[in-house]
């Protein structure tokens, strides 16, 4: 198993530390520091793993996989934390998701239909997944509630955006090939 590959992993086993130390610091207030630094170092790992990949020539179909579906599980284990502890709404919660399950199940489709697997990420998902982490962070660390808002507002623009914008591509490879 490469190095990048065995990073990602670990940013998936960090998920349920960042979880129980999240819902703990409720009662235990002094845990606030390890719930921030797991959930950075997890964001962190994102980073080294792509680096990694690049840098030891170690992009594998497997790290094509693992990769955004560690950052995935990541962000939506942090909203359905947030709307848990009514950070957010849940309607920005029921946004986040959907657009994550409408690009599971059409990834999904395509590949029943077509026998692709290629996944090819999208300017608008980049952004998506920024704004979606930078909502993170700013839901975490202590940001201004204007900022905090902000953030948020646009994360929720650019994920339906993201959103319309994979359905079209989805759509457009389940088109028949004009002969």
């Amino acid at each position: 198993m490469t190095l990048a590959n065995r990073i990602t992993l670990l940013r998936i086993a960090l998920i349920p530390v960042f979880v129980i130390l999240y819902l703990q610091e409720q009662k235990y207030p002094h845990l606030h520091n390890w719930t921030l630094g797991v959930f950075a170092f997890a964001i962190l790992t994102d980073l080294l793993d792509g680096l990694a990949a690049r840098m030891r020539g170690e992009k594998t179909p497997l790290g094509s996989f693992l990769d955004p579906l560690a950052d995935k599980l990541l962000l939506l284990a942090s909203f359905v934390l947030f709307t848990y502890t009514e950070r957010i709404g849940l309607w920005v919660f029921v946004v986040v998701f959907s657009r994550d399950l409408i690009i599971v199940l059409g990834w999904t489709l395509i590949y029943i239909l077509t026998s692709s697997s290629a996944i090819k990420p999208r300017l608008a998902g980049k952004t998506c997944t920024f704004f979606q982490m930078s909502s993170s962070i700013a839901l975490l660390f202590p940001v201004p509630d204007a900022l905090t808002l902000w953030i948020v507002r646009v994360m929720v623009v650019l994920t339906v955006i993201s959103a319309v914008d994979y359905m079209m591509v989805g759509s457009k490879r389940l088109e028949p090939i004009p002969r």
